[in-house]
């Protein structure tokens, strides 16, 4: 018997993400085309491969025991579409990385250094974006990999992260703010205040919201800045308390045109992680390129003002 290998393609990815109509848009084929191929899947198997749940797709156990043999043919194909792509336009591999908006100002030039050393080697590109934008452009291999703050929490399988050190959520208010000399403050002081917050898919902000909501504080208002630089523009204009990663404004506050203050409720430090899929999964150039990129980083880390 033959098993034409995209059946294997469609079954891995509808396996990832749960759910047939995720797994049509990621491969761009129309839903019923997807249902269609795992019919024929199942129709080979002669047994039912998966079932429709409330909560999205689940594998039986023939499922299950298929799906690291789907993958692997699955993972090996992307890269040898990649190969053969690379090959065809006679061009060196290509690397793309993510980073958070909030680490931007401690690992950029980091980056951008590590990728000026390394362009005879590979084409390197830099995407900003908040820790669940860049997860999920990882998962869908968008990305080779990235560097966020926080997100190794419910990680989606079979990504990994990778913890390389720390920073911590601050709040921050221009110089001529009533709370410019306090070195610190407990978050049940925002009740009646004007709180600056970045976009919704903000790793900061929902960390504050959900603070607040357990504890029952109420802010006067909420004022959605667009992103953390508009956070911290918003703060030094002295239009409220913001909320964003100590390294992000530390240039600022040593400039003295802002003052960060220490949250003293326990859970506002979040871990610096590297993302990407298991290395196995991963092409000999890619994962040479990555590993090198990694020990750039955490060289670098020493050098870094926290």
């Amino acid at each position: 018997m033959r098993l034409n290998p995209r059946y294997l393609v469609v079954f891995c990815v509808v396996a990832e993400l749960r759910s047939l109509s995720r797994a049509a848009e990621v491969l761009h084929l129309s839903q019923p085309a997807v249902s269609k191929t795992l019919k024929a899947l199942e129709d080979a198997v002669r047994q039912p491969l998966y079932e429709r749940t409330p909560q999205g797709i689940t594998l039986t156990e023939a499922g299950k025991a298929l799906l690291p043999y789907a993958c692997a043919v699955s993972h090996s194909l992307a890269q040898a579409t990649r190969f053969i792509e690379e090959r065809r336009h006679q061009r060196i591999p290509s690397l793309e990385v993510g980073l958070a908006w909030s680490l931007i100002p401690r690992y950029q030039v980091a980056l951008l250094d590590w990728a000026s050393s390394q362009q005879e080697r590979c084409e390197f590109r830099l995407v900003h974006g908040t820790t669940l934008e860049l997860i999920s452009q990882v998962y869908q291999r968008d990305l080779d990999g990235a560097l966020v703050l926080g997100g190794s929490e419910a990680l989606p399988e079979p990504l990994q992260a990778h913890r390389l050190t720390s920073d911590e959520a601050v709040l921050v208010v221009a110089p001529s703010h009533p709370w410019a000399r306090l070195g610190g403050v407990a978050l049940g002081q925002l009740e009646g205040m004007t709180v600056l917050v970045p976009q919704r898919n903000s790793r900061l902000r929902l960390r504050l919201e959900q603070f607040l909501e357990r504890y029952g504080i109420v802010p006067e208002r909420w004022v959605e800045c667009g992103s953390l630089f508009g956070v911290r523009a918003a703060a030094a204009a002295g239009l409220g308390v913001g909320v964003v990663a100590r390294s992000f404004v530390q240039p600022e506050v040593e400039a003295g045109t802002l003052r960060a203050l220490f949250i003293e409720d326990p859970g506002f430090s979040l871990g610096v992680h590297w993302v990407t899929h298991p290395e196995a999964s991963l092409g000999v150039a890619t994962r040479e390129l990555l590993e090198l990129l990694w020990r750039a980083l955490s060289a670098a880390q020493g050098l870094v003002k926290v």
